[in-house]
């Protein structure tokens, strides 16, 4: 046997094998719509509650149907296929581990524009679960609300209480029908789809406080956080937000704690993909935040799992932005004290925000040229002249370096300011700002009588109110004693 020969057996042999690897991660899903006449049909899959485009594709084959290829499969998750140009469409499921190449959906375009009631897909065990559910539902869904009209017109207790019974007997079916089939196929996605709706049932009897500890405790009792196939559908999202605001308190350091149980829960699980959608999703989130003093979140965030090396999906140059971001908000967070900053008074006379002894200072950026910060400041000289003698100040800062002066002079004589106004040489007033994140004008941060960060982005209505409740409240009681 020469050696021509054996290479030329060895090529044919190593395209045979990438043939056949390239034809098991391949996809081609062929998709039929009666009645559609429309020359356009479109592939798209969920992320968390996002749609996005995959394919789209412009003419049918001979069979009428409409072909998606790719030599790579899908990443398992929720599909759609879309229509046009009413933006109809119709869902399915993409598991990991079925043949992606045997796919076939097939519908019809009915009277009432529905692509899901003739919906049938073949070469998909995990579809066919899902549509049977789906089709259960519907079926419960229908014989729940003829209970429920009967029930809305009954008059008669004893028969009221049978109606009830049997709709209390529906909800048992779709409890044992949900059982039956995680139990039956536990690694199908609709099974895990399922299981990650399925919320905890609080016994009776129980108080509302008990009951609210009961429910959240077992709120994830039944997510699989190793499934990254969650991620493309909007169930994962939707529990993300109920878990971070509706089950826990909205303060800082209780939202901390809610995101570090998923997330730790995550990384034990090992799941790069699924941490990855998670992390970044609450990152965002928290760095676009307006409720205030919720960047501590964000810098948490940053600083335990993004800064620490566990975020490694983000280039060099992102991640030393977000830490940069990180070091400067983490000492401007409420609760800690303000960092002093040392400037000069319009007259010349240096002065540092320490030297300002009151009850609440309120630490005011401004600029004379900026038309929001004339429209503030003319909506904070009243709250400061009701509340300078209770124990308010304010410490200004001019955003005008010493050469431009006037400028700061002429604003605060138009509008007769009482308060302290500074200013300072370009560098220092530079350094200032940005000790402070001030990236743009007007910006107000409230204090407390040891200059602890007590509120920050306010606007001058919300400034009073809390006045209103701090020094207010205090004089009433100083008063009554």
């Amino acid at each position: 046997m020469n050696n021509l020969y054996i290479k030329s057996v060895f090529f044919v042999l190593i395209f045979l094998i990438n043939h056949i690897i390239i034809a098991q991660d391949a996809y081609n899903i062929r998709v039929k719509i009666d009645d559609y006449t429309n020359d356009t049909c479109i592939l798209a899959y969920r992320l968390g509650k996002q749609t996005y485009v995959k394919d789209t594709l412009t003419k049918k084959n001979k069979k009428g149907e409409f072909v998606f290829k790719g030599e790579k499969s899908l990443k398992g998750g929720l599909y759609l296929i879309l229509t046009k140009p009413l933006n109809l469409y119709l869902e399915f499921l993409v598991p990991n581990n079925e043949d992606q190449k045997r796919l076939f959906i097939h519908t019809k375009l009915d009277e009432n524009n529905d692509l899901s009631r003739n919906l049938k897909i073949q070469g998909s065990e995990d579809n066919k679960a899902f549509l049977g559910y789906l089709k259960f539902l519907a079926d419960i869904r229908s014989r729940d609300t003829k209970l429920a009209d009967k029930l809305e017109g009954e008059t008669n207790e004893t028969i009221k209480k049978e109606i009830q019974l049997e709709r209390d007997g529906i909800a048992k079916e779709v409890s044992v029908y949900q059982k039956n089939m995680m139990k039956k196929n536990p690694d199908y996605l609709s099974s895990k789809l399922i299981a990650a709706s399925i919320n905890p049932v609080v016994p009776p009897g129980l108080s509302r406080v008990d009951g609210y500890h009961y429910y959240r405790k077992r709120y994830w009792d039944n997510f699989d956080w190793t499934d990254s196939r969650l991620i493309r559908t909007p169930i994962f999202k939707d529990k993300i937000e109920f878990w971070t605001e509706k089950l826990t308190v909205q303060i800082p350091d209780s939202i901390i704690s809610a995101i570090d149980f998923m997330l730790e829960n995550i990384l034990k699980g090992g799941n790069k993909d699924m941490f990855q959608y998670a992390a970044a999703e609450l990152l965002n989130k928290y760095a676009q935040t307006k409720v205030i003093c919720m960047d501590a979140v964000y810098v948490a965030l940053g600083e335990k799992y993004y800064c620490s090396g566990h975020a490694e999906w983000v280039d060099s140059a992102q991640l030393e932005k977000i830490c940069e971001n990180v070091k400067t908000l983490k000492p401007l967070q409420c609760g800690l004290y303000a960092p002093n900053i040392r400037l000069k008074k319009m007259d010349g006379t240096p002065i540092n925000l320490y030297e300002v002894k009151a009850k609440l200072t309120a630490l005011y950026f401004w600029d004379p040229d900026c038309g929001n910060c004339s429209k503030t400041t003319d909506k904070l000289i009243p709250v400061y002249n009701k509340y300078k003698e209770k124990g308010f100040e304010i410490f200004g800062v001019c955003s005008k370096s010493w050469k431009e002066i006037d400028k700061c002079k002429k604003k605060i004589t138009d509008k007769e300011i009482q308060y302290i106004n500074t200013s300072d040489e370009a560098y220092p007033l530079a350094v200032a700002k940005k000790i402070y994140d001030v990236k743009v004008n007007p910006y107000l941060i409230l204090m407390d009588e040891d200059k602890k960060i007590m509120w920050k982005r306010l606007d001058p209505k919300q400034l009073e109110d809390i006045l209103k409740r701090e020094l207010d409240n205090n004089e009433d009681d100083n008063t009554s004693n």
